[in-house]
């Protein structure tokens, strides 16, 4: 959006008020200038025939953020005159109803110049108008624009540990859309479908977080621009940015309002407006800061009296306001880095880092002074930051309790952080960081003063896959004080890429199982975890498993005393023996799985439709011999999630009848440590 006062096609600005600040009357000029630049609709690509852009001096001029020849895709970058070596940085963004591709300057002379006096690096940027491309291709543009100066910021002075973002009017949308949208691919609403995060430019292995956000008067429910109520009609800005009448398009007009995106999860934002603004009403960002501010992450909402679409609103007062939040933000951010935390359970001996802070983020760090782009993948990736001693370090948002992979990923190859203990997971050697639990889940996985239990690791010849191998078995304390006792047996399998060391290592399982059998919750069992990385588990468990235990532990043998579980392919594992062989267990768990919903290419071997027809046809027969059939879930956010709704719903179709449970984390080492802790509970009673 434009500043302009009554409406987009306007070119006259009435200034009402008489401007003595110097940086006032810049920005006014340049609002002035703006609004010429805009006053053809039908060419709202460029500026009209016979209009030129203001000349600025930055130090870096032009530059193309996306590898083509887009006037669209260009960027100039300003620098403080102090001779530093590096600054932080804070991007600007134009406002043009999105019509404009070229307007840069305009975007550093209205709001730019006071960020640079204060020591910021301004990079201003060009993106894309509607009538080049339609939504999404404008937040693409600035992602890429993010993406561009992380990788170029040794070369242009640039401190990247810390970017802020802002704009006004559309460049207020624009920014506030990157914030919302920090580490987002792609959104859906409805059945529409659109890629947040795009693919311009050479750097998409680089991130386009930013870490606050300066709002001015930005459009961002794109739902009640008419009169705060409605959409605007087929021949507005928002209906040229979308490409359609945005009545007829609801889960767009969705999908380009950052209102809709607010979460606890993004930047802090600080947002100002003028109430007298004509183009933006008012109450956009009143509904935006309302909903910023019940999610916490509302610095402040500035209302200008008698403020309007860029007159009065840009005002010195309103200039330190933005300048004075970004600098305290660049202050949070590296005082985070530097707060004392402890250093996670899995760090090698003398070890500090990785350091989980009081709020559960992470502070890693890792000397490499030759690496040009070192990140840390956690799940999703965080760009590190080098000082002059090549040292990098990164601050994490912050992580949920338990025990979580991740990987240092140096000039692209994922390697273990030497600085971790290693775990098999992911198909290959990772590191790992725990993050400490409450007071109330802490006594579940922590080490107790309890009588413990031993791990016993066992090497036998698999005549099923032709090799030797390896199972882990845990034995409770009563094993050995009691050696003429028996005991029941559960046989517990890993996920896919990992191995039968995961339950033991990152699942705490001897652990968790010490715990529940000292506080009286659990039946004293012993506990199997075989290497389910087989041709046939079947086979494997009941030809090799089973017999090899029941000869040298002392189990109880029967489907009584016989338990199975296993978590995502486990518990694919751990449903196929139960079709096969319905008389061997009379309990089962299923963690974070299901049979697929539909046929994939590596798992092409299940027949689901064949177990389906086997559970109806037996139903009451496996009803009978199943005590307890118990599945469990990390919540929607598992991968796992609706492969597993749709199996229940077939479940509760044929009456095959079970119990399940949601733990909020996802597809993760939290939610089946929750869930081995929950179902040992229920077993063998």
């Amino acid at each position: 959006m434009a500043p302009c006062p009554a409406h987009y096609g306007t070119a006259t600005l009435q200034i009402k008020h008489i401007v003595k600040n110097t940086i006032m009357k810049k920005a006014i000029l340049s609002l002035l200038m703006l609004c010429c630049a805009i006053v053809m609709m039908a060419q709202p690509q460029s500026a009209p025939d016979g209009f030129k852009m203001p000349e600025t001096n930055p130090q870096y001029k032009d530059l193309n953020y996306a590898g083509d020849s887009l006037e669209a895709h260009r960027l100039d970058i300003y620098l403080p005159a102090t001779g530093h070596e590096k600054y932080k940085v804070v991007m600007v963004i134009y406002g043009s109803a999105w019509f404009a591709n070229n307007m840069k300057a305009m975007g550093y002379l209205s709001i730019g110049k006071p960020l640079v006096d204060a020591g910021f690096a301004v990079v201003s940027i060009n993106h894309r108008s509607s009538g080049d491309a339609k939504f999404p291709a404008q937040i693409n543009d600035v992602k890429a624009a993010i993406r561009y100066i992380r990788a170029h910021a040794e070369d242009y002075h640039l401190d990247t540990s810390f970017i802020g973002i802002t704009g006004y009017s559309s460049g207020g949308h624009l920014s506030s859309l990157a914030g919302v949208t920090n580490h987002m691919k792609t959104h859906t609403v409805g059945k529409t479908t659109v890629d947040i995060e795009g693919n311009v430019g050479h750097y998409t292995d680089y991130s386009s977080e930013v870490d606050a956000v300066v709002d001015w008067f930005g459009p961002v429910d794109m739902a009640t621009m008419e009169r705060c109520e409605t959409v605007k009609d087929a021949k507005s800005p928002e209906a040229a940015l979308i490409g359609g009448a945005p009545a007829d398009m609801p889960d767009m007009i969705s999908l380009t309002s950052p209102y809709s995106y607010v979460t606890p999860n993004i930047p802090r934002f600080l947002v100002i407006h003028g109430n007298s603004d004509s183009v933006v009403p008012y109450c956009q960002s009143e509904r935006f800061a309302a909903a910023l501010k019940k999610n916490g992450r509302l610095e402040k909402f500035i209302t200008v009296e008698g403020g309007e679409h860029g007159p009065v609103t840009f005002n010195e007062n309103t200039f330190n306001e933005m300048v004075t939040f970004f600098q305290q933000e660049a202050k949070a951010k590296q005082t985070l880095a530097n707060q004392e935390g402890q250093p996670s359970l899995w760090n090698i001996r003398g070890q500090q880092y990785p350091k989980v802070l009081a709020d559960h983020r992470v502070v890693f760090r890792v000397k490499a002074p030759t690496a040009k782009h070192v990140q840390i993948d956690l799940g999703r990736k965080y760009d590190m930051y080098k000082d002059r001693d090549g040292i990098w370090t990164c601050v994490t948002d912050p992580q949920s309790e338990g025990f979580h992979y991740y990987f240092l990923v140096i000039d692209g190859v994922r390697v273990a952080d030497p600085q971790s203990e290693s775990f098999y997971g992911c198909s290959m050697m990772t590191s790992g960081v725990e993050i400490p639990y409450d007071d109330i889940k802490a006594p579940r996985f922590a080490q107790r003063d309890v009588a413990r239990g031993d791990v016993h690791r066992k090497r036998y010849f698999s005549k099923v896959d032709n090799k030797w191998k390896t199972m882990y078995i845990y034995t409770p304390a009563a094993y050995d004080t009691n050696p003429k006792a028996t005991f029941p047996v559960l046989y517990l399998q890993h996920g896919g890429g990992e191995d039968e060391r995961g339950w033991s290592n990152q699942g705490l399982t001897d652990i968790i199982l010490d715990n529940l059998i000292a506080d009286g919750k659990a039946v004293p069992m012993v506990v199997v975890m075989m290497d389910g990385n087989t041709s046939d588990f079947t086979a494997e468990w009941t030809q090799e498993g089973i017999p090899f235990v029941e000869k040298n532990f002392r189990v109880k043998k029967g489907m009584k005393y016989r338990a199975l579980a296993g978590l995502s392919m486990g518990g694919i594992h751990t449903l196929n023996a139960l079709v096969s062989s319905p008389d061997l267990v009379s309990y089962a768990g299923v963690f974070s799985s299901g049979w697929f919903k539909e046929r994939v290419p590596w798992a092409s071997f299940i027949d689901t439709e064949a177990c389906y027809k086997t559970l109806k046809e037996k139903v009451a027969i496996y009803n009978k011999n199943l005590k307890k059939l118990w599945l469990s879930m990390g919540g929607e956010e598992d991968i796992a999630y609706e492969n597993c709704k749709a199996m229940r719903a077939r479940f509760d179709e044929m009456g095959l009848k079970y119990d399940y449970y949601e733990y909020p984390g996802g597809h993760t080492w939290p939610v089946w440590r929750e869930s081995i802790y929950q179902f040992a509970q229920l077993i063998f009673k």
